[in-house]
């Protein structure tokens, strides 16, 4: 037979687990929203953090297609299209049609956008370093390792 006694305890462990995993959840949020408000006061004069995102994925890979860009960037196709012409407006990029398939359109960085990208990458850099700055090494490589470990099991679950 249970106890009471046993049972209130098991029921305590699961609440302060529920409470626990909302509070990492609000932690995340709030760590979240400060990055972003100093990366945006960083790149402020030279570019959105939607538009450097959409550079930085070209750099790593150009000629992306728009369905490809809006699922890496996790944007939606409408955002995604006003965010790829006003680059193309601004000369930072240029829209190509696919040699294989010229329904499907394809965007590159033109010399203006990799100059950007160049230029803009390390102030990034130094702002996401300060902005982790309270971590210590060893904390940061945990952290990384256990947010990559939660990623993982996410798309395990979205599968």
């Amino acid at each position: 037979m249970t106890s009471r006694g046993s049972i209130a305890r098991v029921e305590d462990a699961a609440s302060r687990r529920r409470d626990t995993a909302v509070s990492a959840w609000v932690r995340m949020l709030e760590c979240h929203s400060r990055i972003l408000s100093a990366l945006r006061r960083e790149l402020a004069d030279d570019v959105s953090l939607a538009r450097f995102d959409l550079l930085t994925s070209l750099d790593r890979e150009d000629g992306q297609t728009l369905a490809s860009l809006s699922r890496g960037l996790l944007v939606t196709a409408g955002n995604l299209t006003g965010l790829v012409d006003r680059a193309a407006r601004d000369g930072l990029v240029v829209r190509k049609s696919d040699a294989r398939d010229r329904r499907v359109s394809r965007v590159y960085l033109t010399r203006k956008g990799r100059a950007t990208v160049a230029a803009t990458i390390p102030r990034h850099t130094r702002a996401v370093q300060k902005t982790l700055s309270p971590l210590s090494p060893a904390e940061l490589e945990e952290l990384r390792s256990l947010l990559g470990k939660l990623r993982d099991g996410l798309q395990t679950s979205e599968a």
